[in-house]
């Protein structure tokens, strides 16, 4: 269902709302009323999540990470690197040999007060996997991705661009 779709039916769902006051304020009339009130939550909450999904070229401009929900989880997987190599820097020596490109980087991401939270980040720069939450600027095309050891303040957040090709 489009946005579109899902203002118009509010919409209408408002209407025969709004002419069910005109009578009598009844169970009827409140059963109606949480359920707008269910619509308007589930489809601002679903839209707000659907705004991380897509492409983001990172920092450093060496790699695209596609963001997807598996589950009620965000994940983001690297798509595409300038320089294909192998995971030489992993702390873990067993997947030194795995290609870079194609792993995931951002792992089982929570929704939570309008952002991402208690998900896990690999930095294939460096080998090593961070706790992790993201949110976006204002405009939707600056992805903010904190990575941390323990506590959030003691971290490093990352822009990640909006890839639009």
């Amino acid at each position: 269902m489009t946005l579109l779709q899902y203002n118009m039916l509010i919409i209408i769902y408002f209407i025969n709302l709004k002419d069910s006051f005109k009578t009598d304020f009844n169970m009827s009339t409140l059963k109606k009323y949480s359920i707008l009130v269910l619509i308007l939550f589930i489809g601002v909450k679903a839209n707000a999540q659907k705004d991380f999904l897509g492409k983001w070229l990172s920092p450093s401009k060496k790699g695209v990470v596609e963001t997807y929900i598996q589950g009620n989880k965000l994940y983001g997987k690297l798509i595409w690197v300038k320089d294909e190599r192998k995971d030489i820097y992993n702390a873990d020596k067993s997947l030194r040999n795995r290609e870079v490109k194609g792993m995931v980087m951002f792992n089982d991401f929570s929704w939570e007060d309008g952002q991402w939270t208690n998900g896990k980040i690999y930095d294939p720069e460096g080998g090593s996997t961070y706790s992790s939450k993201m949110w976006l600027s204002e405009d939707k095309q600056t992805l903010f991705v904190r990575g941390y050891i323990g506590i959030s303040i003691i971290g490093r957040t990352e822009k990640f661009s909006k890839y639009l090709k």
